[in-house]
């Protein structure tokens, strides 16, 4: 801060000064730049006094100093100005704030009986000054301690306006005194509308303040939406002097708990085990569109790992510290997954709850939706998908306001949507809108060069989960898990190894220890169950059937969805039936 911030406090002291005294004054800051003056000095306000002036030897040795003719050969002989200089006798006096010098004030006799009067008066101008310098540095600490208040309430004020949840500040009276952005939205009215007005305006039901040292639930009219409300008592010498008022949106706080529960959860790109080039090149593609909104489709066979893909594509975006909710639409009963999706008003049909309850479309808002099993979604509710996706609102079941939503969706699926739209099952419009990023996920058998390096991933996620030794696998059992088809992809492995760190005591771990299904695929146990011949002589008349087809029709997507319909399967059976033997591209 510097005297230049009063400046216009610095000019009427100056003039003050140079009043009472009759003579002209001129005040520098600690830099030498004329603050104010009075006289002929009056038009270098702001200009540098010259070099090597009395005033400078003031700020350096930060006390009063006294020239006249008897002392200018010692004061003045290096002044820049000493052979224009028209000043007979000058008091040079240090203005200091907080120990730190800020400016000087000079006093400067022109005319000889202003020279007597400064030499007859010392003292008393001495001490006149110093209340003058004392009243300049007084002023300049008010100045900054009004600024950093103004700074610390802006400050503020940005930090209350950035909060979700809405704040008003409230008199003994009820009246409001200060509202931020968030209770704005949230009462659906302006700041200028709400400050000065009485609270139970704008939150019915409240007659009284005082009922809000518990915290209780209301309805806004105007938002017809629950909040939450919680009050904080400002007290000053144990008397209450105003009251601080917090609204919690009732969403927000669910949005809140899910978020904190899904950050426990957070899964990349870097945590999807695999060196199969087939995947990698997957991850390569999924990372740029993470980037993006667009909507993606992740396809594959049951346990491929298609939600891990979701949040990773999640996690991977500027979404990132919104919530990922995912819902499986083949577990929920279709009267029930309408109101699972797009949540329903108090009452809205018989069993609801009277608050209501918030859709998962609502919840997701700013963040990410996974709708896993998309193919099991109900015709019925298939318009109702697209039409949020296109118009991005939507309204609760028995409500009547719009409600915006900013989702990025995420569908997944092991069946064949295209033989689907064909016995219109599937809308083929809603197809195209969730089609846009097509993601299709291997099965395992299709990259058994990450079957060793997931079982063993596995293997020691499990021993330090179950809190057991460290275990290995046998050659033996290496061999088993190459050969075996592993149907259920990786959620089978997942399954199985938790299972063999459960029941193997030993360190080592080898096909016996296998449950009895897996048992056909331990090497040498052919000869003893006739029954795997006609296996596989079936897998080889298969592969002869599939091997022929693909030479016939070819290997492109178009090929295959025209060769499952001849053999009457759907697509996702005949590329794992085309990955058992082999014959993909």
């Amino acid at each position: 801060m510097s005297l230049f911030n009063i400046q216009t406090v610095v000019q009427e002291v100056a003039e003050a000064i140079s009043s009472v005294l009759e003579m002209e004054v001129t005040i520098i800051d600690e830099n030498y730049k004329r603050v104010a003056a009075t006289g002929e000095y009056k038009n270098l306000i702001g200009e540098r006094i010259p070099s090597r002036c009395v005033f400078e030897t003031v700020v350096k040795d930060r006390r009063p100093q006294f020239v006249s003719e008897d002392s200018r050969t010692i004061f003045c002989k290096d002044c820049d100005a000493k052979d224009s200089c028209k000043v007979l006798a000058t008091i040079g006096h240090p203005i200091i704030n907080n120990r730190k010098i800020i400016g000087v004030i000079g006093v400067n006799a022109f005319k000889e009986h202003q020279k007597e009067k400064l030499v007859q008066n010392w003292e008393s101008l001495m001490s006149f000054l110093n209340k003058q310098s004392g009243l300049l540095a007084g002023t300049l600490s008010s100045y900054e301690t009004i600024q950093k208040l103004e700074i610390q309430s802006h400050e503020i004020n940005k930090m209350i306006d950035s909060f979700r949840h809405g704040i008003l500040c409230i008199d003994n009276n009820g009246t409001i005194k200060y509202i931020n952005k968030s209770a704005e939205s949230i009462l659906n009215a302006r700041k200028d509308d709400i400050v000065y007005k009485k609270i139970e305006e704008f939150i019915p039901g409240i007659d009284n303040f005082e009922i809000l040292e518990q915290e209780q639930k209301f309805n806004i009219k105007n938002k017809k939406s629950s909040f939450f409300i919680k009050s904080n008592h400002i007290m000053l010498q144990d008397v209450r002097v105003s009251t601080i008022i917090e609204l919690y949106k009732t969403s927000d706080m669910v949005k809140d708990a899910y978020n904190l529960l899904e950050r426990k959860q957070v899964f990349t790109f870097d945590d999807i085990v695999s060196e199969s080039e087939s995947v990698e090149r997957i991850k390569e593609i999924a990372r740029k569109v993470a980037k993006k909104d667009s909507t993606v489709l992740i396809r594959g066979e049951s346990g491929t790992g298609k939600e891990l893909f979701a949040r990773a594509i999640h996690f991977d975006s500027r979404r990132s510290t919104a919530p990922f909710i995912a819902i499986n639409c083949a577990s929920i009963p279709d009267n029930l997954l309408e109101s699972e999706l797009f949540g329903y008003e108090g009452g809205a049909f018989t069993g609801a709850r009277p608050q209501g309850q918030i859709g998962k479309f609502e919840l997701a808002s700013g963040g990410t939706l996974f709708l896993d099993e998309i193919g099991d979604l109900p015709i019925h509710l298939q318009p109702k998908i697209l039409r949020v996706l296109q118009e991005h609102s939507f309204t609760r079941i028995g409500g009547k306001d719009l409600i915006e939503t900013d989702v990025r969706l995420i569908t997944a699926t092991n069946k064949n949507l295209e033989k689907m739209i064909e016995d219109e099952q599937f809308r083929e419009d809603l197809y195209y809108r969730l089609n846009v990023i097509p993601i299709y996920l291997p099965p395992l058998r299709a990259r058994k060069e990450d079957i060793p390096l997931l079982s063993e991933y596995l293997l020691e996620k499990y021993c330090r989960k179950l809190e057991t030794q460290n275990k290995v696998f046998s050659e033996e059992l290496k061999r088993v898990f190459d050969i075996y088809l592993w149907p259920g992809n990786i959620r089978e492995m997942e399954n199985l190894i938790e299972y063999l760190v459960n029941v193997t005591k030993e360190d080592v771990i080898i096909p016996e220890n296998l449950p009895l299904t897996m048992q056909d695929y331990i090497p040498g146990r052919e000869a003893d169950q006739p029954e795997t011949d006609l296996k596989i002589k079936l897998n080889q008349y298969e592969n002869q059937i599939l091997g022929s087809m693909i030479r016939k029709y070819g290997d492109s997507t178009e090929a295959k969805q025209k060769i499952s319909s001849i053999l009457g399967i759907n697509l996702t059976t005949l590329y794992r039936k085309l990955g058992r033997n082999n014959l993909h591209k």
